[in-house]
């Protein structure tokens, strides 16, 4: 797992979401599994009108209620051009402008690899006191294809 501090503009994510914590999600009374199953399932994505290209599923993280402990929102969805129209059912989220910490996963299953990386994000003291707990972000793209053999970027926002 590699890490390094990057810039990135303001995003605009259009997708569905759902508000969970990590301790649900680790007892397995989460939502983040089915939000994902959702996404696929109803063809989430071929519904956002204004799709930025390439297009790259995005699953971000906010509202967060305090740290990594308290409640958070997922919105798992695609970058937009053009906000303006938000489809019925789905939400709009700005991903601020700022300073990232870049992570790039390990190849493997692909919830292994998200799974493994969160835990040790949360379990780095030095990564821990910079977070800002505004947006963090996971980027799926070309890489996560094959769901078996799958790497992504975890992009964790900075003070």
């Amino acid at each position: 797992m590699s890490q390094e501090i990057v810039s990135k503009n303001e995003m605009s994510i259009v997708g569905i979401s759902e508000i969970t914590k990590n301790q649900d999600e680790m007892s397995g009374q989460g939502k983040i599994g089915g939000l994902w199953q959702r996404f696929f399932s109803e063809g989430i994505m071929e519904k956002i009108p204004n799709k930025k290209q390439p297009v790259n599923i995005i699953a971000v993280y906010t509202d967060y209620e305090s740290d990594e402990t308290g409640t958070y929102r997922i919105l798992i969805g695609v970058e937009v051009e053009d906000s303006k129209t938000i489809p019925s059912g789905m939400i709009l989220k700005t991903i601020p402008k700022g300073s990232y910490s870049k992570i790039t996963t390990e190849h493997g299953p692909i919830t292994s690899i998200v799974i493994a990386a969160w835990q040790k994000i949360w379990n780095e003291p030095e990564l821990k006191a910079k977070r800002a707990f505004q947006a963090d972000y996971e980027l799926y793209d070309e890489r996560s294809s094959n769901p078996e053999s799958a790497q992504i970027d975890i992009f964790i926002g900075v003070k």
